[in-house]
């Protein structure tokens, strides 16, 4: 049976103000709080059919109902209408950014902060260390007679080595030029452009031995096996929550937060492209803990994945609110790093 216009109203009501109010709602709450044209009793009978139907759910007999986790998706998919966020939290982020960012680093890890201060739920971030760097330069230094250190610095400010064998009859003067030429060719790239087909069009503009680049390329690939940095914001909000009271349940919840890989799968959903995801219940992929949903948006430059933002809370959230304030951060987030390459600092594209 589809939900006809006037039980997607009641719908909506008893939603957002459970929302609001974390306790059930009643039939005489709904029409007094919200202009619905019809009598109380009226929405009583809706409301038992949306239980039937299974959008609501009655904690007990004679309290009034709270939504399910389909109540919670119908609402998110089909009467959901994002809100802008207010004059006075614009300003405050513009603040912190201003007061809290001098390095891209800084970037990620104040968004999580931030998120989480406004949002008072958990927020988590992924940021890809590889996607987010340009090559600066590339240096070896000698380790003994058969192996080297190659390092790689990145305009991030991201350092990263590894052993790198000499090949047989090459001495310390060979990988100073090796180091040279790639520099040069590489300098200012993106770690994520560097393919195989980079690769390749190096070959073939130089005469020199290509295994002796070839081998270099193997070595900065294995320099930047860790792609991607994680950051946490704002674990404990939770604990002022009615739903996370229960202590055993909060401190389920916490040690799977603890978990880097519980975290990186969490925020590895392709969320089937879509730049903001909302998943609910099951969908979260936070068992056995089933009652909590996660918004997440996705930011990109030219369709490569730069990065995550997400917040992380009950199911009772404010998706409204913290969908459109996740649209606000990603254009923000977008504006501050091409300030900063404005004044001169280098940066990482970030969306």
């Amino acid at each position: 049976m589809n939900l006809d216009a006037r039980k997607q109203k009641i719908l909506q009501a008893i939603i957002q103000d459970y929302i609001s109010s974390a306790e059930p709602v009643g039939s005489r709450t709904i029409a007094r709080k919200y202009d619905l044209g019809v009598s109380a009793a009226t929405i009583r009978n809706e409301m038992f059919d949306l239980e039937m139907m299974g959008y609501l759910d009655q904690p007990h007999t004679s309290a009034g109902r709270v939504p399910s986790l389909k109540g919670y998706r119908f609402y998110v998919d089909c009467l959901l209408e994002p809100t802008k966020i207010t004059d006075g939290e614009k300003k405050f982020v513009e603040n912190w950014f201003q007061d809290k960012v001098s390095s891209v680093d800084e970037i990620f890890q104040s968004t999580a902060k931030l998120l989480a201060r406004i949002t008072h739920n958990v927020t988590l971030v992924m940021a890809s260390q590889r996607l987010n760097s340009k090559l600066k330069y590339i240096r070896f230094l000698p380790l003994d007679d058969c192996r080297a250190i190659m390092i790689v610095v990145t305009d991030t400010g991201q350092v990263e080595n590894c052993i790198y064998p000499k090949p047989a009859g090459a001495d310390m003067e060979d990988l100073n030029l090796i180091a040279q030429k790639l520099t040069n060719y590489l300098h200012g790239r993106p770690m994520a452009s560097i393919d195989e087909k980079t690769i390749e069009a190096f070959h073939e503009s130089i005469v020199d031995d290509v295994e002796l680049y070839r081998l270099a390329f193997r070595s900065m690939e294995r320099a930047f096996q860790r792609e991607e940095q994680f950051y946490k914001g704002g674990t404990m909000e939770l604990l002022n929550k009615p739903e996370f009271k229960d202590v055993d349940k909060a401190k389920s919840l916490f040690t799977m937060l603890e978990e880097e890989d519980v975290v990186a799968n969490l925020l590895h959903d392709e969320g089937e492209g879509k730049a903001v995801t909302v998943r609910i219940g099951e969908e979260a992929k936070l068992a056995p803990i089933n009652d909590c949903s996660i918004i997440e948006a996705t930011f990109t430059d030219h369709d490569v994945v730069l990065g995550k933002l997400a917040v992380l809370g009950p199911a009772r959230m404010e998706y409204a609110k913290i969908i459109g304030l996740l649209d606000f951060m990603k254009q923000h987030i977008h504006n501050h790093g091409n300030h900063r390459v404005d004044a001169g600092g280098d940066r990482a594209d970030l969306c």
